[in-house]
């Protein structure tokens, strides 16, 4: 038992109070249950209480004398449910309006609307959010039509007031648990050295911006380099009491249609880093929300040669105009009511930009084959060397003097663009900190799948062949992918495959590599399980941070054997910044482009293919409105009678995916305490073989010691007691599976991780069903003295996943029959 303390930390006068509580306070992971907070009490305070969106929208409801008919302009509920229903459904306006105009529709239903147009009119009736507008852009070229005049290019910009919709967000009840609207330090010891970083409101960015670093326990922290000591700050940069909502931006150009045409979309994402990163990734909880379509131009209006300056200048004018309510909000600040009820003065300000590495150079207007964050000098990428972190003044200096004409001095040296940038006049904004680690792209696909995989193929005597031979002979395990056919045909990688192959690389190389390649294949693998991690200690970034220099150590093996002559690749050099960005954001799984990328099914292809492709981009906000209404509307309901209208649509929202995207991690919610004692297990509540004799256990599972081991087992489970030996005739329950939940380790996920153990026999074949393999878990037993009052738990660690139907939940500790005939029996059979 060790006392847990929280530090109440008072920011006058820099005093820590622990408060002890006697509980235990480490988790499996190694990290405290409980961790020390410092807290920021000079932010986030608040001027009183103040009406909702729900609110506000009820008591007009009432002045209109809605309020005893809450589901107007519908009916009643039934017709609210099926128009519900409709809009969601993928339905066609044709096939709406063929199924409103059916007999059976019309005389049997009695709807108050009739066809498609009645019923859109009932929809577009609904409470609505923030308005979409269409701004019309003309982009003059210098080529020339054949009366001898410029050619004009004509260009819709489609956007949404991001102050709004961040008025929207902080101020969702929904969000109300995970929200917060001040930074925190927490550490995992109670004098303040150890930190930890996990939440955007955990890491230095949010302290820095708002908190002045003098008589912070943080000043002297080892993890702030001298390079890093620039971004703190020498004071307060915003007024005592306000609320930052850290604003979280995301752009990714999507192709729209599928086998033919060049039908595309540029979506704009915002989010805010007052809510929890867990709520943010979750597409169904709309905790990020689409704010603009920037235009997708051909410019041919332009000649060839002026065409890709004009247009990087026209993406920097359309985010320029996208987002200018934030200068003025960022700056004097605005009060909104939050999630809690209370109205806060909140300072939007752009703290992090998720996108891949080429919209990122778009974005700090810089050429490609430089960083969008530092100054390393493009054959230099390949080296550790740590170079001079973009400085957004300097920047801004330079690209306003190359946009007149002139030739700074360093602008090409930085590899700049002669572009005027969106970012000059936000607030507070430094936008190479914004520039977030790309797990996705920078690692997955970009240094494990595209660099990594292919140098090590090409080391391996048979390259190609050798590997997909190896991952054929890979043996069947329910948590591990099996690429039956090699991994060398497959054309088209998802995140989640990537992720499956760094799972069994390391060992399918192993004995047919070098040395040297595989300490470079472990370092990157280690980087990547590391760069996952949910919380970060300075431990746990030391290791990411010498997984690094491993690979750099050992990556020299690649030019030896003649596979590269130079390693100056953009995403091998990205590495170098995740510690860096880990300390300002908090941990990198927060803010990888898989959001985005599956963010575009509901905010850009449902939307394309709910339109007839003309003038779609309209259609798209049209009909996002009418989504967004009706699930505003749903909300509403819930709140003013809560649990009767709850839906759970993230069974529809999430069942597509993008391909790009990484699956969620398989998991499920449970007793998090039972979880980490390892008490409970899940079985049939029947089992499949209920009356199995032993010898059938030994002679057909394999058993061998299976009698003598029961025997011995029973006996020191109670020397003292009576009781028939098990022979060979003796009947016993078999069971094919069941479930124990994995010891919780927060830092590498907040799942509840279910391991399955198996015991199946083969199948044979039957008419056309095939064959199947037995499928025999391999199990650890940890032996633990067994105490007078059973109060032992036997300890079983198997790997796999599966599920099961009729089952039940039981606690570890059992009565000596049901350990002899249930728990006992399972275990003796992976002998």
């Amino acid at each position: 038992m060790q006392p847990t303390s929280t530090i109440h930390h008072c920011f006058n006068c820099g005093s820590i109070k622990p408060t002890a509580q006697d509980v235990e306070d480490i988790e499996a992971g190694g990290l405290p249950k409980d961790p020390y907070v410092h807290y920021h009490t000079s932010a986030g305070k608040t001027k009183g209480r103040g009406d909702s969106v729900f609110e506000l929208l009820h008591e007009q409801r009432e002045k209109d004398g809605l309020d005893k008919t809450p589901w107007a302009p519908f009916e009643n509920e039934e017709e609210w449910d099926l128009a519900r229903w409709l809009i969601r459904s993928g339905l066609s306006h044709s096939e709406i309006d063929k199924y409103l105009k059916l007999n059976i529709t019309r005389q049997r239903s009695s709807l108050s609307f009739k066809n498609k147009a009645s019923f859109l009119r009932k929809i577009d009736a609904l409470p609505r959010g923030p308005g979409w507008e269409c701004e019309i852009w003309e982009a003059k070229g210098d080529e020339l039509d054949e009366n001898g005049e410029q050619r004009i290019e004509v260009l819709e910009l489609w956007k949404r007031n991001p102050v709004e919709c961040i008025q929207e967000l902080i101020g969702n009840s929904a969000f109300q648990e995970c929200m917060h609207y001040a930074p925190e330090e927490i550490f995992e010891d109670a004098f303040g050295k150890n930190r930890m970083y996990n939440k955007m409101w955990t890491a230095e960015w949010w302290r820095d911006i708002q908190v002045s670093c003098r008589g912070s326990p943080s000043e002297v922290s080892v993890s702030m380099s001298d390079s890093e000591s620039d971004l703190c700050f020498p004071q307060k940069l915003l007024p005592d009491g306000a609320t930052v909502a850290p604003v979280i931006l995301a752009s990714d150009k999507t192709q729209l249609s599928t086998f033919s045409g060049n039908k595309s979309a540029w979506p704009v994402y915002l989010s805010i880093g007052n809510i929890a990163k867990a709520t943010r990734r979750s597409p169904s909880s709309r905790a990020t929300v689409l704010i603009g379509y920037l235009p997708v131009a051909k410019l041919e209006v332009f000649s060839e040669k002026k065409r890709s300056l004009f247009g990087y200048q026209l993406f920097h004018d359309y985010m320029r105009s996208l987002l200018k309510p934030l200068v003025e909000a960022g700056t004097k600040g605005v009060d909104m009511v939050c999630s809690d009820g209370f109205i806060r003065t909140i300072y939007p300000i752009v703290a992090a930009y998720i996108a891949d590495h080429p919209e990122q150079c778009l974005v700090a207007c810089c050429q490609e084959n430089h960083c969008p964050k530092c100054l390393v000098e493009p054959k230099q990428r390949g080296s550790t060397l740590h170079s001079l972190l973009r400085d957004s003044k300097t920047t801004a200096a330079m690209l306003q003097e190359a946009v007149t004409g002139e030739k700074p001095a360093g602008f090409k040296d930085a590899g700049l663009r002669a572009v005027y940038p969106f970012w000059l006049e936000l607030p507070q904004c430094d936008i190479f900190a914004c520039m977030t680690p790309d797990i996705l792209h920078q690692l997955h696909k970009g240094v494990f799948k595209d660099h990594t995989v292919k140098w090590t193929t090409a080391c391996v005597e048979g390259e190609d062949d050798e590997i997909d031979w190896r991952f054929k002979a890979m043996s069947p395990h329910p948590d591990l992918r099996h690429f039956k056919r090699g991994i060398s045909l497959i054309s088209q990688w998802t995140g989640n495959e990537y992720k499956q192959m760094e799972k069994v690389f390391l060992g399918v190389i192993a004995g047919a590599a070098e040395d040297d390649v595989i300490r470079t294949v472990r370092a990157v693998t280690d980087f990547i399980y590391y760069a996952h991690f949910e919380t970060h200690t300075e431990e746990s970034l030391a290791k990411l941070d010498s997984a690094w220099e491993s690979f750099h150590l050992y990556k020299e093996v690649f030019i030896r054997l003649g596979i590269r002559e130079a390693f100056n690749i953009p995403k091998l050099h990205s590495m170098l910044h995740y510690v860096r960005s880990i300390r300002l954001m908090g941990s990198a799984d927060g803010y990888s482009t898989e959001g985005p990328e599956r963010l575009h099914i509901d905010f850009a292809k449902l939307g394309y293919r709910a339109s007839n492709r003309k003038q779609y981009v309209s259609q798209m906000t049209v009909w996002l409105e009418r989504q967004d209404a009706v699930r505003r509307f749903e909300a509403y309901l819930e709140w003013l009678q809560p649990g009767k209208h709850t839906e759970d649509e993230s069974a529809s929202s999430d069942v597509e995916d993008e391909d790009d995207c990484e699956d969620e991690e398989r998991g499920v919610d449970g007793n998090a305490e039972d979880a980490e004692e390892g008490r409970v297990y899940k079985i049939a509540k029947k089992a499949p073989f209920p009356r199995t004799t032993a010898a059938t256990i030994v002679n057909g599972f394999g058993a061998s010691n299976f009698v003598k081991s029961l025997n011995d087992f029973l006996h020191n489970l109670s020397p003292h007691a009576m009781f028939t030996p098990i022979n060979d005739n003796t009947a016993l329950p078999v069971f094919k599976q069941f479930k124990i939940p994995l010891p919780m380790m927060s830092q590498v996920s907040k799942k509840l991780s279910i391991d399955t153990v198996r015991a199946i026999l083969a199948k044979p074949a039957k008419g056309r069903q095939p064959s199947a393999p037995a499928h025999f878990s391999t199990v650890l037993a940890r032996e633990t003295p067994i105490t007078a009052d059973l109060g032992t738990t036997h300890g079983i660690g198997s790997h796999g996943h599966g599920d099961m139907d009729d089952s039940e939940s039981r606690n570890l500790n059992p009565s000596p029959l049901e350990g002899a005939c249930g728990e006992s029996s399972i275990i003796m059979l992976y002998n």
